[in-house]
């Protein structure tokens, strides 16, 4: 079970003024259609694309130079009108953030996105390109990185999509180079990174509590886990360090200690993910390969985490990994493509390649892992079904079915076989 936090009651008291526009920042453009758009234009019959009736009949525009007509392809969602850096799924599974070189960030209410329904997004106005973007635990602020600014500002969202949103805090005069930020799942702190060796810590007051030294070269990518309050770092040396921030019970900051690295790749690490409750994680490395380790471990007992599998990358460069909420199916996006591996085995069980018209930047699985969602430098974010999901789906159905004893659950696993069987035959047949 994940995680869950209330937005702190200071960040709706603490009043703060919002930054004074420069005069070689221009204002933002207004917000189209009160701050709720459509994902398609259904008035253009020419360019559109209708997917198959399995798939609640998504109406997407098609003007996008990669394709839309692939049968994994769900929806498109535009409006950025460049780089989008980074992506973030909330807890409930109900909004993407995401913030972009065009000075906006932007939350997508996807929930309607199973109903067949117009995506709708609130659209937040920046001074500056933003970095990295983190959605508070219970989904109602955002805390944006402006590397430019030197600042993280933490913006509360409206009550319905387009509302207008407020700043209840800015978090200014950050030393270094800034790189990442993210709310911690509990709701209980914020990091910040630097493009170097720092890390800092602050309270949702904004207060500094503590600044982690990495002792590397230069931090990649840093996350929180979903569970355990884990901070991670990767970065120049083949680990990625964790380390524990901890609070006492009535929330008072007690510090941050050494947790535990998972180890075993021989280059620096570009990316890694932990699945749904922080018992596995997936790294990708320049060494060209990934692994999948298991952190379900008493790290403050030294229990060191365990290497489970490990598989070559698809192709050289970058890339980026994401691990389902189960833990059973590995997305590593390289270029414009995407792969699929069973996180069991290493067997590749999927390949979306041109995707996108340019380079991927981020990917993440829907809280349900049902889907997947890609976005880039061609300003797109894109929603794929996850196929691979519904072969290991099946392989776990047809487990329990032999352990099975009761007629009734019996039937229903019969059922949930074959229509998924079924579905993965109607995709391979449109493939």
């Amino acid at each position: 079970v994940r995680p869950r936090g209330p937005i702190p009651k200071q960040w709706y008291q603490r009043r703060v003024r919002a930054p004074s526009k420069t005069a070689s920042s221009p204002p933002p453009p207004p917000l189209a259609n009160n701050g709720t758009a459509k994902i398609v234009e259904p008035k253009k019959p020419s360019g559109l694309v209708v997917e198959s009736k399995a798939m609640k009949q998504h109406v997407v525009s098609k003007k996008s130079a990669a394709p839309t007509s692939h049968p994994l392809f769900v929806a498109l969602l535009r409006g950025h009108t460049d780089t989008i850096n980074d992506m973030h799924l909330d807890q409930s599974g109900k909004l993407l953030a995401t913030v972009s070189n065009d000075q906006t960030a932007r939350v997508w209410y996807i929930k309607d996105l199973e109903k067949g329904k117009d995506v709708k997004y609130t659209r937040i106005p920046l001074d500056s390109d933003g970095s990295s973007i983190s959605v508070s635990p219970d989904g109602k602020a955002v805390a944006v990185l402006l590397p430019n600014q030197g600042c993280v500002e933490i913006h509360r969202l409206g009550k319905k999509p387009g509302d207008a949103t407020s700043l209840l805090l800015t978090i200014e005069k950050i030393n270094g180079d800034l790189k990442d930020v993210s709310i911690s799942p509990t709701g209980k702190f914020i990091i910040v990174s630097t493009t170097t060796t720092h890390v800092y810590v602050y309270s949702l007051k904004g207060e500094l509590l503590h600044t982690i030294d990495t002792a590397q070269m230069y931090n990649g990518q840093v996350s929180i886990s979903p569970c355990k309050d884990l901070v991670g770092v990767s970065g120049f040396t083949p680990e990625v360090h964790f380390w524990a921030v901890q609070f006492s019970k009535a929330g008072s900051f007690l510090g941050v200690t050494e947790a535990m690295d998972l180890s075993g790749h021989k280059s620096g690490v570009y990316s890694f993910a932990f699945n749904g409750d922080s018992r596995k994680a997936v790294t990708v490395s320049k060494d060209g390969t990934w692994r999948v380790h298991n952190t379900d471990v008493s790290w403050h007992l030294n229990e060191d985490p365990k290497q489970l599998v490990s598989g070559l990358l698809p192709e050289e460069g970058p890339a980026h990994a994401a691990l389902s909420p189960d833990g059973r199916v590995v997305a590593i996006a390289t270029g414009c493509g995407m792969t699929l591996f069973n996180a069991d085995t290493a067997e590749q069980l999927d390949s979306l390649t041109g995707i996108h018209s340019d380079a991927i930047t981020t990917l993440e699985f829907s809280d349900t892992g049902r889907y997947l969602y890609t976005c880039g430098k061609d300003k797109t974010i894109r929603v794929w079904l996850n196929r691979a999901g519904m072969m290991r789906d099946i392989e776990l159905w047809s487990e329990s079915l032999r352990a099975a004893t009761n007629a009734s659950h019996k039937d229903r696993l019969k059922q949930q076989i074959a229509e998924t069987t079924a579905r993965l035959a109607e995709l391979a047949a449109m493939t």
